[in-house]
Formats: structure tokens, C-alpha cells, sequence
């Protein structure tokens, strides 16, 4: 071989190796030795150590939640609080699951594994055992069974999790990249640099962002570009989940009415939101142009519809109210994906109004005794989107002021220092979720949690739907995870839907097709 050749082979070699050689000398330089962390290295741990590690530690957990439900079985049978003596056996239990469910450093239990489904029904027998004593046989059963499987060290236990959720599977290998690309010591100095230089020249926000149009007399509300999420874009022009040409793709219909199935069991119903993303109400914001016709989303609604399920349409409104933006302020915010308090508050109406409907077709029975309250907050976003793009750290895009309506539970106090004469004044609690009295339970992804548990907090739309059914709720939301994740959280914590008449399951369009781990049937 000429040594033209071999200079070239070992530049390109250098050129590879670049990014591995200043992450490992960034990870050995760091000072701090407890957060330093050798990502490159992940990889070869997930082989050869971190799996048998799991299985020491499965043991250690395991043999703990055995002697704490030793404990509690021996403190009820000598007439102790039951609720008391099962909190040693619930933290046993969670930290035994936090330890089963990571198998890697970038990959989780799949919710389909044996292992996961022993958990999580064990989990929800603990958690109903204290109102339904008359499974403690079946709890006692499941605590043995978790003993038999992960009292002692299984080898091919671990060989199965290399094998399953190992380094060769395409998932972890994505995980890794990204997790790499994110966090690279030369990526993390070169890419900002590098995309304001970009954004400069060019004015590209980046590949997670569409700039859209010089927005002037042909748009409503503010003049402006904003910014929108690419994948909320790629969902209009890409074909429908439901068409041939993505058969690869988990039928959302198919994974929605199998839900609705379950909780049927349960006696409870389904009512399903599906959000508009913001190019599907502002598409002119988007292309400069008119109009477009509805999307992917709303065809979809449609067809749940006309399945016979509960939905609630916010195309329509959400349309028809974009025509006051100029007094009343746009639906959706500048720089990020989700709606202003304006549009969820709309949302909220919406919603309860169905939920009314539902109520006075005798489909469910909800207690409307509650009073709530609302006074103005004030906050500055920054747009998620803006975020996204890398370039908020050169102040390219500005936080947007917001104004919501903050929500509270107004409460009678009687004035004790009064005998004959009592004074009843009103009293202002923080609204929060109530899992007990509720007969309402959300599911939900970032649009409910947006000016939900963010500021302002208790304006979002969960809040104003309480406020305008004057009935408690309770909610479980993940962000960005809606289709799959938070019916994965809701499974292995199912006792929350004792006592439930009504389950809202909100979730954005675009996750219809690129909703993380897709539709997966989860079982309860």
C-alpha cells in the first residue's frame, strides 16, 4: 500500500476517533468525580457490567420488600394501623420497580415483559389492599412470586437483557447517539457557534424548527414570524398513520378502542381530546397563504366519531375564535408548540361542555359542589421551540409576556370565635389535583401541563375544566408522552381509577404518528 494511502487512512481514522478522544479526556478531566460520567464507555458497561449489577441489586431490593411485608403481615396481626404498616412495604416495592424497570443506562423494561406486568399488578393490589382487604391472599401470592423471581441472581436473566435491550438493538444504539450528540464536550462547544452562524446567514433555527412566513396583512393578531415544531409540520404533509403507505406505524384507532375496552370493565368512560397542533389553526402563520384544509388530526377525530366514541372537537372553535386574535390576543404562543392561556381556556370550555352533555344523556354521574375562583397572574415565557432551535442563549428569540387566570377552590370557614352570632367567610385554597373525591381522571401531555404546574401555575386547562364543572379532578400527565407513556404510568399505578366515572384522554395530533413508543396495548 502506498504511504499516500496509509496518511489518508489514519486522518480519517483521527477524524472518527475526534469526538470519542475529547469526550473521554473531558469526562477523566473533570474535577469532580461524582457527577464525572464516561459516556463513550457506556456502551462496553452495558455489556459486561451494568446487567449483573441489576441482578445484585434486584436481590438486595427483593429481599428488603420480603422482610418489610414480613413486618406489616406481623404488625396487622397484632391489631396495628394497617395504612401504617404498609408504607415500609410501598417504598420496598417502588424501589424494587426502580431498579427492575432500568435495565441500562438507555433502555427501560419493556411494559409487554413478564417481569414488568408482576410489578406493576402487585403495585396495584398494595395500593387497593387497604380499601379491599379481601385481596390480601392475592397480594400474599404476588409477594411470593416476586420472591421466587428475583430473590436470588439470574444469569441468564441477565444474558437475556443484553440479548433483548443490549448495544446491538437499534434502540439503545439511537439512545446512545443522541445521548452523545447532546452532550459531547466538542459537540457542546462547536454547535452553538456554528448554528448562530447558520441562523446569521442563512436564518435557519435549525432541523427541529420551521421559521414560518413574514406574517403582515394576510394574518390575524400581531404581526411576526413565528416558529414551529417540525414535527407538528411533517404531520400535515406526510400521509395519514391510518393510510397503507404507514403500515409500519401502530393504528392509533385500534390502540384507542382497545383502552376504551378496558376501562368499559371498569365502568368508566372514555372521552378523547385530540389538540390541534399550531399549523393545523395558523397555517398561514405558516406558508404565508390562506386557509388549508383540515388535516390528518381531525379526519381522524372524525372517524372516532363516527365509531361511536366520545370526542371533543377544538378544530372548530379554536377556528372560529382565531377571528378576534387582533382584540383578544392569538391561540398559540410566538416561539413554542402550545396554546396561550386564551386558547386553553377555550379548550376547557369545550371540553366541559361536552362533559355536561355526558352527564345530562345519563352516560355518567359527576357531583358539580364545588366553587372555584380566578384571579389574574402574569408571567414570561420562553417558547419551547426557541429551545429547541439552540440560539436562545444569543437571545435571538425573546420571552413572551402571558397573562392567566389563576384558579382557586373557594371554601366556607366558620369563625369559631363567634358563639351565637357565627360568621361563614370564604376561604381560597390552592387548586390541586384530588384522587379521592374525584370522579374525573386526565390523561394528559404537555398541553395539560402547560400553565398547569408551570407558571402561571393552576391556569391551564385542567384547572378552568374543574372550575366550570365545580367538581374536583385528578390528573396524570407526561410530556410528550401521551399515546403510550402516561397510559404505562396509569398501569402500574390503577388503583386511581376506583371510584372514577369519567377518564379524559388528551393528546396533541402529531403524536398520532411520532407519539413516543408509539400505540402500544398496555394491560392493567
Amino acid at each position: 500500500m502506498k504511504k499516500s494511502y496509509v496518511v489518508i487512512v489514519v486522518i480519517f481514522c483521527a477524524i472518527l476517533l475526534l469526538p470519542f478522544s475529547v469526550q473521554t479526556i473531558a469526562d477523566f478531566s473533570q474535577s469532580d468525580s461524582n457527577n464525572s460520567r464516561l459516556i463513550s464507555f457506556d456502551i462496553f458497561k452495558d455489556i459486561f457490567y451494568t446487567p449483573f449489577k441489576r441482578e445484585s441489586n434486584l436481590k438486595t431490593q427483593a429481599l428488603k420488600l420480603k422482610e418489610s411485608w414480613r413486618c406489616s403481615r406481623e404488625n396487622v396481626a397484632a391489631g396495628g394501623d394497617l395504612s401504617e404498616s404498609l408504607e415500609p412495604v410501598i417504598g420496598a416495592l417502588a424501589d424494587l420497580q426502580s431498579v427492575a424497570l432500568t435495565v441500562n443506562s438507555f433502555a427501560k423494561l419493556d411494559s409487554a415483559d413478564q417481569d414488568f406486568k408482576l410489578l406493576t399488578h402487585t403495585d396495584s393490589l398494595l395500593n387497593r389492599l387497604e380499601d379491599e382487604p379481601e385481596l390480601f391472599n392475592a397480594l400474599d401470592s404476588s409477594m411470593k412470586k416476586i420472591g421466587e423471581r428475583f430473590e436470588t441472581v439470574s444469569i441468564w436473566r441477565a444474558l437475556s437483557s443484553i440479548k433483548k435491550y443490549g448495544a446491538w438493538k437499534g434502540s439503545y444504539l439511537r439512545a446512545f447517539e443522541k445521548k452523545v450528540e447532546n452532550e459531547n464536550a466538542l459537540v457542546l462547544a462547536l454547535r452553538p457557534k456554528y448554528q448562530l452562524a447558520v441562523w446569521k446567514l442563512f436564518s435557519d433555527p435549525g432541523e427541529k424548527v420551521v421559521l414560518g412566513s413574514d406574517c403582515k396583512n394576510n394574518c390575524s393578531g400581531r404581526e411576526g414570524r413565528w416558529l414551529f415544531y417540525r414535527q407538528d409540520v411533517e404531520f400535515l404533509v406526510q400521509a395519514s398513520p391510518l393510510d397503507k403507505r404507514s403500515q409500519k406505524l401502530d393504528n392509533p384507532i385500534a390502540a384507542i378502542e382497545k383502552f376504551r375496552d378496558q376501562l368499559k370493565k371498569k365502568n368508566v368512560e372514555l372521552l378523547v381530546v385530540i389538540v390541534p397542533g399550531k399549523p393545523s389553526i395558523y397555517p398561514e402563520r405558516l406558508t404565508g397563504g390562506g386557509e388549508l384544509e383540515f388535516g390528518h388530526g381531525k379526519a381522524i377525530l372524525d372517524s372516532l366519531s363516527h365509531l361511536g366514541f366520545n370526542t371533543v372537537d377544538l378544530y372548530t372553535p379554536l377556528l372560529k375564535a382565531k377571528k378576534d386574535d387582533e382584540n383578544l390576543g392569538p391561540l398559540y404562543l410566538d416561539d413554542d408548540t402550545h396554546w396561550t392561556p386564551r386558547g386553553a381556556e377555550l379548550a376547557a370550555q369545550e371540553i366541559s361542555q361536552k362533559v355536561k352533555k355526558m352527564i345530562s344523556d345519563s352516560l355518567i354521574e359527576i357531583e358539580t359542589s364545588q366553587n372555584y375562583v380566578t384571579a389574574d397572574s402574569s408571567a414570561d415565557r420562553m417558547g419551547d421551540i426557541g429551545e429547541m432551535s439552540g440560539l436562545n442563549q444569543f437571545d435571538v428569540f425573546k420571552p413572551q409576556k402571558v397573562v392567566g387566570h389563576v384558579v382557586y377552590l373557594q371554601e366556607s370557614a366558620q369563625d369559631s370565635t363567634q358563639d351565637s352570632t357565627a360568621k361563614v367567610a370564604a376561604v381560597r385554597r390552592v387548586f390541586k389535583d384530588d384522587f379521592r373525591k374525584s370522579k374525573i381522571l386526565i390523561l394528559g401531555d404537555s398541553f395539560s401541563r402547560i400553565y398547569q404546574t408551570d407558571s402561571p401555575v393552576n391556569a391551564g386547562w385542567i384547572s378552568h375544566f374543574a372550575k366550570n364543572m365545580n367538581a374536583p379532578v385528578a390528573s396524570i400527565v407526561s410530556d410528550g408522552g401521551a399515546s403510550t407513556l402516561v397510559r404505562e404510568k396509569l398501569a402500574r399505578k390503577a388503583s386511581v381509577l376506583k371510584g372514577k366515572k369519567l377518564l379524559i384522554w388528551e393528546f396533541v395530533e402529531r403524536d398520532l404518528r411520532f407519539g413516543d413508543k408509539g400505540w402500544k396495548t398496555i394491560e392493567f
